[in-house]
């Protein structure tokens, strides 16, 4: 490879990269701005030997060149790049010299944003991908160069055609509306679904590409098979649902997600609609023969999940297709009796060994996602290093001294080094306000009391303000004056603690665990899936070890997951971003809820747990999922630190006020245990983040020490407060108040 076109693959694969981040991230978002730059950076540098850089759609699909040089399907994005330049209809791409960053963001983004065919709605063509812009040139692509680019995206075989294409052929006819039925015999269709279910799909996505709206396509389609296709798959095989499932992934493997936006909602709602009309068929001889009639049922039914989510919606769905009603609840109570008993499942080696191959592929592609982070993080790492060592560099050559103002900004205490440095005695200045005291290119400096509600402490902090923008900072403790080379004041620099500094920390840190947290997400739900599947039993029978050491897998993932969720929540309210719900409901119906979810680890420890709730109802508006995860908090704390055979009391009662803290009407629930207890100095400690004060760890008990914190931010956004009394050795009891109608001021209402 010549170090030309080395280079070039460098320089689009970060093209590639910024698209990808502007695909995902907002413009000002931090991982967007890297990005961004690292690009701005290249092309500048190119463009200082170039007059310009070209983008073009190569005369080969699939294919792009840069400045000539083409970039095959083996450099990233290659293929993606393609497809947006066609779909826009896209030539080339001239970027000039002088190009500006706002020019280029402006460019990848509108090349980054949804496409007609993505959504079906019509959306315009951003205006810089039609006339460009100041350094940018855009060249269409000519109606003949359209139709053949648009053939090649199409993933049409050229040569070798099988019968299955020439069925695919009718297929795409009949659902582009050219022919007003499909004239194939249902088995015929059925075979080529069994044989090659990748030639139909690529029917469906012409058809869609003809039409523009992908999720009418597959719907009309599906339609067609649950009439047609349905009673076939129901007696062919003995894995209906299996076979749906293939059908389906075949769509995935067209990169469906990637064309049209909306496919996988589409492809999840078919994949419900064909499993409901199957259902339906096997309905049909319930009367005759019921127990091949539910047989068929637990064979359409065989994953859990599709159970939880379709037997709900069965029964009206039969009976508005006709259905008597007693008869399709019978049919749905015997099929969740007979899907409730534990049967193993048989699975075929080499189903076995496809799943396999996904595991080791999913293996794969996260240690790439976490060497990528890694480095990222380094890098990151390395640049706070850096800016740590350069402040640490200007603290030691600057001069110390301490000005204490209160809150109004009166100078209450000023030490020697400030006196020489602000050219101002304390004696003069004790009482005064700062105003008065410095000359005007000095920077103001104002106390602020930032300690509890009841002020009982005072955090002394300095708030600097100034003309110049650049100098404006938040210092504690021990602070200095920074002089010119001309000796006039510019700046005051805190030498132990800048908050501003800081800030900038926590900011980093807050999209460190928001980024990560995320990224962990899908890893976690997958593996989370795959466990739930081999449990079952759908991968093949398991031994007792094997269910053991199953059970513990899911044990530590559900903690992981705890873990992330709380992580997740502690960033939103960091940000502000803390989404409440607030509707009308009986908050007792959240405390017999958190009961029964509980209620096996209630056995476990043979703890009894008592309720003591008014018999009238007590409505309350709140965000009911909020309450139950307080709830699920207070009560799960108070059973991890009771010893077995002790007792949790919750106890509900509707308030006309609570003195200082609600004015009006107004709930308060108490959660009281006979556990280990808190010492009352932790009392404030224990609603920090992170923190865990039990003298005694029970084994087991674990946790995050986020789990109050959270819980105090969800009662203080619904307008109420949290507290705990509790005795060493005496248990402890928790108790919230809100306001019965809501009184919240931070909602996201995006």
């Amino acid at each position: 490879m010549s170090e030309k076109s080395a280079l070039y693959k460098e320089v689009f694969k970060s093209f590639f990269l910024a698209f990808k981040r502007l695909s995902l991230y907002v413009s000002q978002h931090s991982l967007s701005r890297e990005t961004l730059h690292s690009l701005f950076s290249i092309f500048d540098a190119i463009l200082k030997e170039k007059t310009e850089i070209v983008f073009a759609a190569g005369p080969q699909g699939g294919q792009m060149l840069l400045n000539e040089e083409p970039m095959d399907a083996d450099v990233l994005g290659v293929r993606e790049i393609y497809d947006r330049f066609v779909s826009f209809g896209l030539e080339a791409v001239v970027f000039l010299r002088g190009v500006e960053p706002g020019e280029l963001t402006d460019f990848i983004k509108a090349l980054a944003s949804p496409r007609d065919t993505d959504t079906g709605e019509g959306r315009s063509t951003p205006a810089v991908l039609l006339s460009g812009s100041r350094h940018i040139q855009v060249c269409k692509l000519s109606p003949k160069r359209l139709r053949e680019a648009g053939a090649v995206l199409s993933d049409v075989r050229p040569e070798g055609q099988t019968e299955s294409e020439g069925v695919a052929g009718h297929i795409q006819d009949f659902l582009s509306g050219r022919r007003g039925d499909l004239s194939q015999p249902p088995e015929g269709i059925f075979e080529n679904l069994e044989r090659d279910p990748g030639s139909i799909a690529d029917a469906v996505i012409r058809s869609a590409k003809e039409t523009g709206n992908f999720e009418a396509v597959i719907k009309k389609f599906i339609a067609w098979m649950a009439e047609h296709i349905a009673p076939i798959i129901l007696k062919r095989k003995p894995d209906p649902s299996g076979f749906m499932e293939r059908v389906f992934d075949s769509f995935r493997k067209k990169n469906t997600v990637f064309i049209f936006l909306t496919a996988e909602d589409a492809i999840r709602s078919c994949r419900d609609d064909i499993k409901m009309a199957m259902a339906f068929y096997a309905f049909s001889s319930f009367e005759s023969t019921p127990g091949e009639s539910v047989g068929l049922g637990v064979r359409i039914f065989n994953e859990e999940r599709d159970g939880e989510r379709l037997l709900p919606r069965l029964q009206e769905y039969f009976v508005g297709r006709g259905a008597a009603r007693d008869k399709a609840a019978l049919f749905v109570e015997k099929l969740k009796a007979e899907l409730a008993q534990d049967k193993e499942v048989a699975v075929s080696k080499k189903r076995l060994d496809r799943l396999m191959r996904i595991a080791e592929r999913f293996d794969e592609e996260l240690e790439k996602e976490v060497r990528r982070e890694t480095e990222d993080l380094t890098s990151l790492n390395k640049r706070l290093a850096d800016e740590k060592e350069r402040t640490d560099a200007i603290m030691r050559h600057v001069a110390e001294g301490v000005v204490v103002v209160d809150r109004e900004g009166r100078i209450v205490m000023m030490n020697p080094a400030a006196e020489k440095l602000l050219d101002s005695r304390a004696k003069e200045s004790l009482g005064r306000y700062l105003v008065q005291s410095l000359k005007n290119e000095h920077l103001l400096a104002v106390a602020k009391d930032l300690d509890s509600e009841r002020g009982t402490q005072l955090t002394k902090e300095i708030e600097l303000d100034s003309k110049d923008e650049t100098t404006k900072k938040v210092l504690r403790a021990s602070t200095a004056v920074v002089e010119n080379e001309d000796g006039d004041t510019v700046g005051m620099v805190s030498v132990l603690s800048d908050i501003t500094h800081e800030k900038q920390i926590e900011e980093i840190k807050s999209q460190f665990v928001s980024l990560v947290t995320h990224e962990l997400r899908t890893p976690v739900v997958a593996i989370q899936k795959s466990l739930e599947l081999i449990d079952s039993g759908v991968t093949g029978a398991i031994n007792d070890d094997q269910k053991r050491f199953l059970a513990i897998s899911k044990l530590n993932l559900a903690r992981l997951n705890s873990l992330i969720n709380d992580l997740l929540d502690m960033s939103k309210l960091e940000a502000g971003k803390f989404v409440l719900l607030p509707s009308s409901f009986d908050i007792r119906g959240v405390i017999q809820e958190v009961k029964v979810s509980l209620s096996s680890w209630v056995s476990d420890k043979e703890i009894v747990l008592k309720i003591d709730l008014p018999e009238a109802s007590v409505t309350v508006n709140a965000d009911r999922d909020r309450m139950v995860q307080v709830m699920v908090n207070l009560v799960g704390n108070a059973l991890k630190f009771t010893p077995k055979k002790g007792e949790v009391h919750i106890k509900l009662k509707p308030l006309d006020l609570k003195e200082k803290i609600c004015q009006e009407p107004c709930v308060e629930i108490a959660v009281h245990d006979s556990g280990i207890g808190i010492d009352p100095k932790d009392f404030k400690r224990i609603f920090n983040k992170f923190e865990q004060v039990s003298l005694v760890s029970p084994v087991g008990t674990g946790g995050t020490g986020l789990g109050l914190s959270i819980a105090k931010e969800i009662i203080n956004l619904h307008g109420g407060d949290i507290w705990v009394e509790s005795q060493i050795g005496h248990g402890s009891t928790f108790t919230f108040v809100i306001p019965r109608a809501f009184r919240g001021g931070k909602i996201d209402v995006q």
